[in-house]
């Protein structure tokens, strides 16, 4: 299960490692009047809103979004899937169409065929296998243009197309025919988010006491003067292993992934990283290179950062970053990929920093140490996607490449409630103190999008593509619409405090929206006959569940079973009967038991919330050397596929919705019908 021990890493090797790990493209087709094909970037900045971006971040923090923002040709702004939430948004952004048809309705919803499982099982919106919608990517591969996805969602296999009531020949059918479209060799896509192995680690002589190191090969090249201290952890199934050594003192740590120096990477003890991050400013450069992990799903990178070390030894904090296994519709490329950029990264050490481990976080009472330990590691995401993303525009030389970066909404999940002064309690003090960081974290986004604007400099025939899945709202309030269920005798309960479904007639399996327990669900009780009834005891529940001062919880509501509901995309096989918006500070949870309503321990920030709500709105924005500036009006993320499929000259998502905005965004003679 060990493996490969060659470290990568380096920026100043990267040049050569893009030049000397090339895949032999293929050919494709060349539009009419073209000396060239054309060539797109479609990327997601998840959460991105345009309103927040410009409001609470300074102009002078992100010169990329802001240029982006006034010299591309944008939307006024890009309403996404409704519940505006990850694995909707992106499923909307990848097929162009909303959760009602490319069946992806929330990031956990009720498993399909119905006459197969309850309404209470539950399957993940991020996995391929609940999508019912052909990706961009399949689309694109199946026309002849070579295709590159890196790291998006409801990938890297074929569309699961599962039947809403049964196997359904034609479903099968489509998904045989993206199978074999995705062993092409003109489309390689990958997604490093299904499979972890361990979550980011903080390792301190508390958790792994050093001892003196006993059966290392090799140790002759460690060139240490004090004696080799050994630590060792489980990650997953596997034991990872270190050495504390040093000069006259101890000052660094070796990683490996057996006990043998040559299979190791050396990390040396360095102060919090506090310099600006400018455009030449090196970044993660503290953390040790790369050597991987070899398990039977692919090999994932170990690296480390040591932030201090005693003279002696005795005492260390070690953050082991995540590991993550990529997986990719052809492994042996994946493999040079990883290799190649020194390892794939797919979060920061949100969790280690929210526990504590990196020290006192702001909020609590802390100095900022922590803050900063945790932006280095939101570097080391930053620099990896970037070189992640270059390898794979300059190697395999895609005319449609696919991105993503998590970077914003990991960092304003934790920090945007804090400095926005709409949410309550607001601490002036507090945010202040807060506020450098997430500017900080913010300008590393900015790092990644000029990086990929990059990318398409100099080659008119060259887009990028900026959208996004969703925005975010701060609240304070917690909501459980079940527990209005509950008391309007609609869900019930069994001893054992689990859903009762041979008496529940409805039930919210997320918070996001209320679905009817029709008889089509195994144990289902609701008929078609009795729908409509049910659906309006439904809907009165909920705009009678008042807040703890009297006032409506439930301020709107909207019925997938009215007249043009489809636009929202709401409804469909997994997707709910009613949705709604509640009062401002609240957000919504899928708690069977507790009060109605309960106050946060503090306030965050978050999304889900309707679509229509302009904070939960993204971007839609193109850029490149033949775009020139302009506004239109409002469009959907979805539309955004629909954009790139016409700069490229390809067809649509052969499921998209609407119509595309691309006339109208680039100036090309009227608008092509915008919503």
């Amino acid at each position: 299960m060990l493996l490969t021990t060659r470290a990568f890493g380096r920026p100043a090797v990267l040049a050569l490692l893009l030049g000397a790990c090339s895949t032999a493209p293929v050919g494709s087709p060349v539009r009419p009047g073209l000396a060239a094909p054309r060539r797109a970037i479609l990327v997601s900045f998840d959460a991105l809103n345009e309103r927040r971006a410009l409001e609470t971040v300074p102009a002078e923090a992100i010169p990329a979004l802001r240029a982006l923002f006034t010299r591309g040709a944008c939307a006024a702004s890009a309403r996404p899937a409704f519940p505006s939430v990850t694995a909707p948004g992106h499923a909307a952004l990848w097929t162009g169409a909303y959760g009602n048809v490319n069946g992806i309705a929330a990031n956990a919803m009720p498993r399909l065929p119905r006459g197969d499982h309850a309404l209470t099982s539950s399957v993940s919106g991020y996995f391929v296998d609940n999508l019912r919608a052909e990706p961009i990517w399949i689309t694109a591969a199946r026309a002849g243009l070579r295709a590159t996805g890196h790291h998006g969602t409801q990938a890297p296999g074929a569309p699961g197309y599962p039947g809403i009531d049964g196997e359904d020949a034609a479903l099968l059918a489509r998904r045989g025919e993206a199978t074999a479209v995705l062993a092409r060799p003109n489309v390689f896509v990958m997604n490093g988010y299904n499979t972890m192995l361990a979550p980011s680690m903080v390792l301190t002589e508390a958790e792994v006491a050093p001892h003196p190191a006993r059966g290392w090969t090799n140790l002759d090249r460690l060139q240490s003067d004090v004696p080799p201290l050994e630590i060792a952890w489980l990650a997953g199934t596997d034991s990872l292993f270190a050495l504390l050594h040093g000069g006259r003192v101890y000052d660094r740590i070796l990683l490996a992934t057996r006990r043998d120096v040559r299979a190791g990477t050396v990390a040396r003890a360095a102060p919090e990283d506090t310099a600006a991050i400018t455009p030449a400013r090196v970044l993660a450069r503290h953390f040790a290179d790369a050597v991987f992990l070899e398990t039977p799903d692919g090999v994932a990178p170990l690296t480390g950062r040591l932030f201090s070390i005693s003279p002696d030894g005795a005492r260390f904090l070690l953050l082991v970053p995540e590991l993550r296994v990529v997986q990719g519709n052809h492994p042996d490329a994946v493999t040079d990929y990883q290799r190649a950029i020194g390892g794939w990264f797919g979060n920061g050490a949100l969790t280690a920093y929210r526990a504590g481990r990196l020290g006192t976080p702001i909020a609590r009472g802390g100095d900022g140490h922590a803050e900063q330990r945790y932006l280095e590691s939101l570097e080391l995401l930053a620099r990896q996607f970037m070189r992640g993303g270059a390898w794979l525009w300059s190697t395999r030389q895609p005319q449609l490449h696919l991105d993503y970066l998590p970077l914003i909404d990991e960092v304003d999940h934790e920090w945007f409630s804090l400095v926005d002064t709409s949410a309550a309690p607001y601490n002036a003090a507090l945010a202040a103190r807060v506020q450098p960081y997430r500017i900080r974290a913010w300008q590393l986004a900015d790092r990644v999008l000029a990086s990929l604007q990059s990318q398409v400099a100099g080659d008119p025939n060259a887009a990028l593509v900026v959208s996004g899945d969703h925005g975010m709202r701060s609240y304070w309030m917690g909501f459980r619409p079940n527990v209005v269920l509950q008391e309007a005798g609609l869900l019930v309960l069994d001893r054992a405090g689990r859903v009762d479904l041979s008496r529940t007639r409805a039930y919210s399996p997320t918070g996001y929206y209320i679905m009817l327990n029709r008889t089509a669900w195994q144990q289902g009780i609701v008929s078609a006959a009795d729908e409509r009834a049910t659906l309006d005891a439904v809907e009165r529940a909920m705009l009678a569940a008042r807040t703890p001062d009297g006032t409506p919880l439930v301020v709107r509501t909207w019925r997938a079973d009215a007249a043009g509901a489809d636009t929202l995309g709401i409804g469909g096989p997994t997707g709910g009967d009613l949705y709604y918006d509640v009062a401002r500070g609240y957000f919504w949870n899928a708690g069977l038991t507790g009060p109605v309503t309960s106050a946060l321990p503090k306030s965050e920030a978050g999304h889900g919330f309707p679509s229509p709500s302009p904070e939960m709105h993204t971007v839609l924005c193109a850029w490149g050397d033949a775009i020139t500036a302009r506004r239109i009006g409002p469009v959907r993320n979805a539309d955004a596929p629909l954009v790139v499929a016409d700069w490229l000259g390809m067809p649509h998502p052969p499921h998209a919705t609407g119509a595309s905005p691309y006339g109208e965004l680039m100036g090309k003679g009227g608008g092509a019908g915008r919503r």
